[in-house]
This record gives C-alpha cells, structure tokens and sequence, in this order.
C-alpha cells in the first residue's frame, strides 16, 4: 500500500479491506449469472462509442476483470487501484494472457494520479461503483483530467441514489437497507472493517466535470433483476429471472428506469 497517498483517509480502509477480500473476489463474480449480464451489458455500451485501438484509463480497476477483457478485445487499458492485493492478481492474469505490451497497472489513487506516467487516454472508465468511495466526484475529474485526450470519453458505472430493488425489500420489513441510498451516503462492511460510500445522480457527474463536456447517455443497470450481490436468484428462480431480465433490457435506457438501476452507466464526451 502506497501510505504516503492514503495514510489518514478512508480510502486506507478501503485499500485494507480489499487487500483481505483479494482472495474471494474473483470467486463471487464466477459463475454469477447476473453479474456476467451486467458485464456484458457495460461492454457493449462501451464499443459502441469507443473505437478499437482507443487507451482507456480503468479507475479502480480491481483484480483486472474489465481492463482484461478490453485488452483482449483490441483496446489499450492502464488500470489504477489502491489495493495492491488486488493488482497483483490483475498483473499476474496479464501476464498469463501474455497481454503486457497492451495492460499496466499502477497503485494509485483515483484521486492523485500525479505520479502516473500513463497517457493521454481517449476515455477514463470505472466500473461497478468504485467511484461511489468518494466523498466529492470533482476530487476525480480533477486528477483524471490532464491525462486525457481533446476527444476524450468518460463512461462511468457508478450506484445511484435510488435502487428500485433495494427500495422493495421495504415489503419484507427490511427499513435499513431499502432506504439505505436515500441519504446519499451510508457505510459498508467488508472483512471487518467500515467505510462510508456515496451515491451520485448522472447529473452531479456531469456537473463534476463541468460545461466542456456533455452528458451523452444514462443507462440503468438491474432495475428489475436483483443486484449483483444476490449471486443465486437465477439459480434458485430461473423463470422469474428470465423475465425480469427481458424487463431490464427493455427499460434500461427509458425515463424514469433509467435512474432506477444498482447502478447506472453515465456516458460523457467532450465538447
């Protein structure tokens, strides 16, 4: 861990818990049907809009799942994550894949990135709510800014402040966790430890990275399946599943579903 960038935030506690749940994380996102949906969901948006060739800069970046899978798929990727537990596995997959000449990996806050020798990038992307540790998204864009290109692209996956899911568990008696994101902020647990997380509408991103760039796209993630973390709902329930996923990718892009996801896919470009 890179103390002299973390010592004294919360992203040390994020950094920590990370290191201890390297081993299990891979693990809950195999054989996850939903999440591989959502994945899959997320990639196609991306080559939509985004050219082969292109250098992404992945942020928070995890155990290299997505900077692999785009390395792969023709694009150049340097992914940055303050967990070095984490990254040590996303290096040891690139070096496996024999993908190095097109993936790197610094251990770096999102937020700092001065000491990067990385860019310029044509797009900044993160995925599945690794922003939403940030107590201001302007904290981000300040630092990803200087390393990105005139044409640069910003596709964001992050949790938004309204889950139409979570809010139903109100039925089950389930108050904390329905109403959990309605503040904006709330605390996670993972491997012992606390955090605070927060939750941004596509607006306030936009607003962070200010007038020269304009908010293209909002699509929602898992609106009607439930979220990621519910790993065996298609298991036990294949049917029901399989509905409420022809619901999502029908609803995704539309006013007001479009808000309503665990997370939602925010498409910026610049002017």
């Amino acid at each position: 861990m890179n103390n002299n960038i973390l010592s004294g935030t919360s992203f040390e506690t994020v950094a920590e818990a990370y290191d201890r749940n390297a081993d299990k994380y891979d693990d809950f996102i195999e054989n996850n049907e939903n999440l591989a949906r959502m994945r899959k969901r997320v990639y196609d948006f991306v080559t939509a809009r985004l050219p082969k060739g292109a250098k992404i800069l992945d942020l928070a970046c995890g155990t290299g799942t997505d900077a692999v899978w785009f390395a792969q798929h023709g694009y150049s990727v340097h992914g940055v994550d303050i967990s070095g537990e984490m990254l040590s596995r996303a290096e040891k997959k690139a070096k496996e894949l024999g993908l190095q000449d097109r993936l790197s990996f610094d251990q770096l806050s999102y937020t700092d990135l001065r000491n990067t020798k990385a860019g310029p990038f044509d797009m900044t992307f993160s995925n599945f709510g690794g922003l939403n540790c940030v107590a201001d998204p302007s904290l981000v864009v300040e630092s990803v800014r200087p390393l990105m290109n005139r044409k640069a692209r910003v596709i964001w996956a992050m949790m938004p402040p309204f889950c139409l899911w979570e809010t139903a568990v109100l039925f089950k008696g389930k108050f904390r966790l329905a109403t959990r994101r309605f503040s904006g902020k709330s605390t996670v647990h993972k491997e012992g430890l606390e955090y605070p997380v927060y939750y941004y509408k596509p607006g306030q991103i936009a607003r962070a990275w200010g007038v020269d760039f304009r908010l293209e796209t909002v699509e929602a993630l898992s609106v009607f399946t439930p979220p990621a973390t519910s790993k065996d709902f298609s298991v036990k329930q294949p049917g029901i599943y399989q509905v409420l996923r022809k619901l999502d990718d029908s609803f995704a892009a539309r006013w007001p579903f479009k808000y309503w996801g665990d997370f939602t896919l925010v498409s910026l470009v610049r002017e």
